[in-house]
């Protein structure tokens, strides 16, 4: 499976999750390449809004600065931003942006085990 397919297939996952939990979601494909600050995916629900980059990966991993800085306008603007990491065979692990963002935007599993948390806390 290409990385894309794998990326696509564990955002559409997690979308159709979110919806269950009673949130409206909106999956953004492609997010990076339009030129404008766009998450993976946004959920609202109760007034909340949620964006969240979304990694399916195998291995410790860097967001960009560039896609910190983009999740970094959504806080500002009221959205509570997350990175969700899809861990094989232990699920999601949210971890969110300001803890990413002082960790220079690495995220590996001892980190994400310390900070992260399941997505029923959302």
């Amino acid at each position: 499976m290409s990385s894309y397919s794998k990326g696509y297939m564990a955002e559409w996952s997690l979308t159709h999750i979110l919806a269950k939990m009673g949130f409206m979601v909106v999956r953004t494909p492609r997010s990076g390449r339009i030129g404008l600050p766009s998450p993976d995916i946004i959920a609202l629900k109760n007034g909340k809004i949620i964006v969240i980059e979304a990694k399916a990966r195998e291995e410790a991993f860097k967001i960009s600065a560039e896609q910190l800085d983009e999740l970094k306008q959504w806080q500002q603007n009221g959205a509570d931003a997350f990175i969700a990491w899809k861990i094989s065979r232990q699920g999601w692990k949210f971890l969110k942006l300001d803890d990413v963002i002082k960790n220079n935007g690495n995220v590996g599993k001892k980190f994400a085990e310390a900070n992260g948390f399941k997505i029923d806390s959302l």
